[in-house]
């Protein structure tokens, strides 16, 4: 019992140790802008990074993404490589790593998911100048909420005191203006899109980043500058063409984790020349993401009429064919595939509109089609 006992309090001593270093660290570093929302996040952060590094500021950025980044105050993109699974405790060696550069501004895009954990990152260990919210779409529903309502006010839990807010949420904005109001925080919405931030990446996200820059005195011609050449992240919107003999054109929309992002992407592609092949709706599926097999059967039944096929990838794959049947896709569509074998047995140019989950399979799908691209 008492060497329990001991356990406990050493446990305490340490968590309160690291408690009063993190203040220290975080007392100094200028700003944090922490990046909340359901699409976009990662690509927001790299934006916001390109365009402060047109500054004096160093900057430090830490992505969560399809992969974990750190882009340094030297602006070298590094991998995170985690020992276990992914913890909110990371973003204290976030800050620790930050302020041994010198770091004047840290990026971080949120690392969770539940509500109580994105509160207790921001009011207890961050302690952010700027919040970001990208926006509100259906998205982690077994944790955020079951619906719109419910995953903005998951969302509003990292916004910061005394600071502000930028946001391209339009629909959502009364309800962030009403939550800023019990924080003293000031908010402003991004809605200045311009066809030429196309060049860059979706308009709302280049606009949203560039807001954030106008805080700190970058101007929209030196953010800009600074954007049309940032790093994207390994799952952002690519279309990738390979194999020499038989055209295939694979575009990821694998890291659109909502129904109205992928038909975003989707009207998008519709408008290009390869749309103009045979089109396969690639299914990326996870065993342990239920409710987002079932938001991925109802769009899939949304917009089914514009493939010849519908493959499911990765796990689970029986599990979802039943979920597609009982949305009533049409079941002489289907069919499923265990490994990327079937993408040598295609012998026409072909479209594949990759969508779902880019971890597990979908990752090492996309690693092995982004080699055989430069095998082309």
């Amino acid at each position: 019992m008492k060497i329990i006992l001991c356990g406990i309090l050493l446990f305490i001593f340490y968590l309160t140790i690291e408690k009063i270093l993190n203040n220290k660290r975080r007392k100094k570093i200028k700003y944090i802008i922490h990046v909340n929302g359901i699409r976009g996040k990662s690509t927001v952060s790299r934006l916001i990074d390109a365009g402060l590094r047109e500054s004096n500021y160093k900057i430090f950025t830490k992505i969560t993404g399809t992969a974990p980044r750190i882009i340094n105050t030297f602006n070298e993109e590094l991998e995170i490589i985690r020992k276990g699974k992914a913890n909110i405790r990371e973003q204290i060696e976030v800050l620790k790593w930050a302020t041994k550069e010198g770091a004047d501004i840290v990026i971080l895009e949120c690392m969770a998911v539940n509500p109580d954990f994105q509160k207790t990152c921001e009011n207890s260990i961050l302690k952010a100048d700027i919040s970001v919210i990208t926006n509100v779409r259906e998205d982690h529903l077994d944790e955020m909420g079951k619906d719109l309502d419910e995953i903005a006010e998951s969302l509003s839990n990292t916004i910061v005191k005394n600071g502000n807010l930028y946001t391209a949420e339009k629909k959502y904005f009364k309800y962030f203006e009403k939550k800023v109001k019990e924080k003293n925080t000031k908010i402003f919405l991004a809605d200045n899109l311009k066809k030429e931030y196309e060049e860059i990446d979706f308009p709302e996200n280049v606009a949203l980043a560039l807001e954030v820059c106008k805080f700190f005195g970058v101007s929209e011609a030196e953010a800009l500058n600074g954007m049309k050449n940032y790093k994207k992240d390994m799952g952002v919107l690519d279309i990738i063409t390979f194999n020499k003999k038989n055209k295939i054109h694979f575009v990821n929309a694998m890291a659109a984790n909502d129904p109205m992002s992928t038909e975003k992407i989707l009207d998008k592609i519709i408008l290009k020349s390869i749309w103009n092949n045979k089109r396969i709706l690639l299914l990326s599926n996870r065993k342990d993401r239920v409710s987002r097999g079932e938001q991925l059967a109802k769009l899939t039944k949304k917009i089914e009429k514009y493939f010849d096929e519908i493959i499911i990838f990765g796990e689970s794959r029986e599990l979802l064919k039943k979920i597609l049947i009982k949305e009533k896709v049409k079941k002489e569509k289907i069919r499923l595939e265990k490994d990327r074998i079937f993408l040598e047995k295609i012998e026409e140019e072909t479209l594949i509109f990759a969508v779902g989950n880019i971890c597990g399979s979908g990752k090492e799908l996309l690693e092995y089609i982004k080699k055989e691209e430069n095998n082309a």
